[in-house]
């Protein structure tokens, strides 16, 4: 694939700060050499240390290799390559996790020279040495960012290679089709007869309707990445500020008996079922004189507007009224929620479940927690639009490998029109080549220098 690197690079691999432990990371051909020079005396003969066994941890202590002085105890692990993360010989050194320590060390790891890594070039490294592919690699990135388990779970498994397994027989199976209309190309007397155009476009429509499917699932793999913006929304003192915080498990939004109490918009971040949501509590809309009333249901209103998803609070000890009515009627709401069930209900069933339509009502004391499970139960597949358990091998996260798929599909379904409307098999190879091309930017078989660079400088230093 490749980038050949005759360097040796260096940098601190956990966070800044102290910590129990802190790991210097080395990667290139000198890793080794280097690591021996920072566990010997200066004057101590080279033949004398004791080797570093391959994938071993060992306890050495670390010199200064000119004055002599000793700077730490610490655990010391050499993986030769290409069996190690980046291909390439690599040194862990596991020193205690003081900034100043890991400072000190990679500063002379770097008189001794060491070239400081630029942020990603580890992973970089095995990627162009062919340890994981760019899927992988990205992977790696979003699993280090990741804030919910779902995120975490779903990212582990691409960089176990389930992404990239999934497309390779798409892959295969076009560049199958790419050799034999090759082959008609070069040897006329080997036209495809109408028979095997069927087969070949039946084989285009398999490859289309898989892609098709991943594309899909990209709406559900943007939210696992970047969240739900949702809003609780209703007129003043029907519980709002209760149901957030039954949401999110503590008291964050102040609660009393007074209609008007929440004057601003408030928001917090929880997962539901491993989503990452961003909860919103509102000022209630109602016709007020008040001026900060009005600035906070004012905000409400521009939050609508931000909100993904919108959550209508109503209360079951009155009815609905007129100015409700026409409320809801006008806001798109997603999912309506009847509060304070245990004091009872007036409420008309009738009435809500005509106002929601096919739309989820929950029934719910937000004071008692009663209801709490299946409104969350109902936020989730309202998210994942009822698609009930998701299949998260397939499920597209990157933005990049989406667009990837799109002009993927476009090529394929240019050449699916090709071959029907009578051209020959070599219009239609255009469209195939451009097809595979499109499909490999997202694994890194299509090299592209802008691409590799935008995602590499995207990683943290050290990984």
């Amino acid at each position: 694939m490749g980038e050949t690197n005759q360097t040796t690079i260096t940098a601190i691999a956990t966070p800044h700060g102290h910590g129990g432990i802190g790991v210097i990371r080395l990667s290139g051909p000198r890793s080794h050499l280097l690591a021996r020079e920072l566990i010997r005396l200066p004057d101590a003969n080279p033949a004398e240390i004791p080797e570093l066994k391959p994938g071993r941890p060992s306890l050495r202590t670390i010199y200064n290799p000119v004055n002599g002085l000793l700077i730490d105890q610490a655990l010391v692990t050499w993986f030769p390559g290409p069996h190690s993360f980046t291909g390439e010989d690599v040194v862990e050194i596991s020193c205690h996790g003081s900034p100043v320590v890991l400072a000190e060390v990679l500063h002379l790891l770097t008189e001794l020279g060491a070239d400081l890594a630029e942020p990603g070039e580890f992973t970089r490294r095995a990627f162009f040495n062919q340890r994981l592919d760019l899927a992988q690699a990205e992977a790696i990135n979003d699993l280090i960012n990741s804030q919910t388990s779902f995120q975490a779970r779903l990212a582990a498994r691409q960089v176990r290679g389930e992404l990239s397994g999934q497309l390779q027989p798409l892959r295969q199976s076009l560049i199958d089709l790419i050799v034999r209309f090759e082959s008609t190309v070069e040897f006329v007397e080997d036209d495809l007869d109408p028979l095997n155009l069927s087969i070949f476009l039946l084989r285009i429509d398999e490859i289309i309707g898989s892609l098709e499917r991943m594309a899909t699932s990209h709406r559900v793999g943007r939210i696992v990445k970047f969240g739900v913006r949702l809003a609780l929304i209703g007129r003043p003192n029907v519980g709002k500020s209760s149901v957030f915080n039954a949401l999110l498990g503590r008291d964050r939004a102040i609660v009393t008996h007074f209609p008007g109490t929440t004057r601003d918009t408030l928001s917090e971040a929880l997962s539901i079922n491993g989503l990452p949501v961003s909860l919103v509590d509102t000022a209630g809309i109602r016709e007020t004189d008040d001026p900060i009333e009005l600035i906070g249901v004012e905000r409400t209103r521009s939050t609508i507007t931000e909100a993904d998803l919108l959550i209508a609070v109503i209360e079951s000890t009155s009815e609905l009224d007129a100015e409700e009515l026409a409320l809801f009627e006008e806001i798109p709401v997603n999912i309506f929620v009847v509060n304070k069930c245990d004091l009872g209900s007036i409420l008309r069933r009738d009435i809500i479940m005509s106002l929601a339509g096919e739309r989820p009502v929950v029934e719910l004391s937000a004071l008692s927690g009663t209801g709490l499970d299946r409104l969350r139960e109902t936020i989730y597949q309202t998210i994942v639009d009822g698609g009930g358990e998701l299949d998260e091998s397939s499920i597209i996260t990157s933005e990049r490998h989406y667009r990837a798929i799109l002009d993927t599909l476009d090529h394929l379904r240019r050449a699916r029109s090709d071959l029907t409307a009578g051209f020959t098999e070599e219009v239609a190879l255009d469209n195939l080549h451009l097809a595979l091309r499109s499909l490999g930017l997202i694994t890194g078989e299509t090299l592209l220098a802008d691409i590799i660079n935008q995602i590499f400088t995207t990683f943290c230093i050290g990984k």
